[in-house]
This record gives structure tokens, sequence and C-alpha cells, in this order.
């Protein structure tokens, strides 16, 4: 559902200047997407499949070293896989300049995430929304896990290819993507059940906090509230998890819906 023809990110005031890449996955799809600017790739000594990689970091004039894991190691503590690069940071779209760059009549999927504290589901959640061609991934500015480093690594390179918008307040921003024509679906544990709902073809999906939920104001602002059911002992899932089987039913079932 992503529109390919969007434009690439403009970088938020106050975002990081730069911020490390690391690991085979991600610093591919960096590459590949051409949304940030590379400064410095170093690739661990004796590291086996590096060809694509060094051609797209030769092609665009990026300096490489070869590097010992160790001082690897010392960068980022680990979980390079003998790839690690030096870039600017990650960068951020307005929602209404988001917004004008969706086409009015086409599908689309948003994904919201309302203070997410863990760098990990937020990668996970983008690691999804890239698998599954999402429109775009709206974050808070305040009180949510840092879409940086962390998020990148576990995004396995999705964060490079899902426009990212931030916005100040979400519960405003809920109001202006249902003016815009998207239905507002929170996941929560007293909605109705997923497989029961049909989807529209504009939607966005927002996902709570771990520990919370959905804050209530965003959530008495969503059209519905949808949960997943299960049958096992456990009461709920992470929301990384959650997250995966939403974005399925969605664009599996806006997808199947005669154009």
């Amino acid at each position: 559902m992503q529109d390919k023809n969007t434009s690439p990110r403009s970088t938020e005031h106050g975002a990081r200047s730069t911020e490390f890449v690391f690991g085979r996955r991600p610093v591919l799809e960096a590459l590949r997407a051409g949304s940030r600017i590379f400064h410095k790739l170093w690739i661990e000594e004796g590291t086996q499949g590096t060809e694509e990689i060094l051609k797209l970091a030769r092609d665009r004039g990026i300096p490489i070293e070869r590097a010992h894991r160790g001082d690897l190691n010392k960068r980022v503590g680990g979980n390079h896989q003998g790839f690690l690069a030096q870039a600017s940071g990650t960068s951020f779209h307005d929602l209404e300049g988001f917004l004008t760059q969706l086409p009015e009549s086409a599908p689309a999927m948003i994904v919201a995430l309302d203070e997410i504290q863990d760098p990990q589901n937020v990668g996970a959640i983008l690691r999804s929304a890239g698998f599954f061609g999402v429109s775009g991934a709206i974050v808070p500015r305040w009180r949510s896990a840092p879409v940086g480093e962390t998020a990148a690594r576990v995004s396995s390179g999705a964060i490079d290819h899902v426009p990212l918008v931030r916005v100040t307040n979400l519960a405003a921003a809920v109001l202006t993507l249902k003016e815009a024509g998207f239905e507002v679906v929170g996941t929560d544990m007293e909605g109705s059940p997923l497989e029961e709902h049909k989807p529209t073809t504009r939607t966005v999906l927002v996902f709570g906090n771990e520990g919370e939920g959905i804050r209530r104001l965003v959530r008495e602002r969503c059209d519905k509230l949808l949960k997943i059911t299960g049958g096992g002992p456990v009461q709920s899932l992470n929301v990384g998890a959650a997250a995966a089987i939403f974005l399925h039913h969605f664009c599996r079932s806006v997808g199947s819906q005669p154009t």
C-alpha cells in the first residue's frame, strides 16, 4: 500500500545529525533506500557476502574501511554481523505534508504508536509495517521510545523504507486523519473481535503502550476498537506480535477487495 513516489524524508529540527546503522540487513536496506547520507562504512575483516553492500557503497562514493571485530564491538556493543555504518540520523515527515503526498482515492494503511516505550517493540512493528507495505508510521514526539539505532536494527532495515511521521499530539493527529478520510481503529482488549471487522481501504491502526494500552483521549477518538481473540491461558500478546496479526488481517482484506 506504500506510495513508492513519496519524496525522501525531511530531517526534523532537533533530530540527531548522525547515528550508527549496523547489521547486514539494516546497512543493505539503508543503502538501497537512499534516504540517508553515509559518512563511512566499516566491514569486519574476513566477513563473507559483502558484494552487494560494497557495490552500493562504492557507487555512492562512501569511504570503506576494514576493521577488527573488537573495534566494531566497542562502537555498538556487538550485533553488527560485521557491518557498521555512520550515517545521517533518522528523519521524519510532518503530518500535513505526508498526507498531501497520499493519493486521495488510493488504499492506504498507517500505523500509529501511542507512547510505546521499548525500542525493540518499535523496531518489530516497523519491520511488519515494511513487510506489509504500509503507507507510513506515526510516532509521538514525547514519552515514546527513540526511533534510532536499536529500532533500526530490530526492524531489519524496514525503518528506511517506511515513511515516518512525528507528531506532538497524537489525539489531535487522529482528528486530522479522520478528516482526511481514514477510519481510525484502536487495538484494545475491550474491543470487538478482529475477525468480525471488515476493513475499509483507508485505515489507521493505533497500537498502545506496553503496560497501559492506548491513552484515554486517543481511545475515545478512535472509530472502532478491536481485539485479537485467543484460546490459551495467556491473556495478551506482545505489542510487536499483535501488530503483525492486525496488519496481516487488514492488508489481506483490503488487498482482496475489487478495485
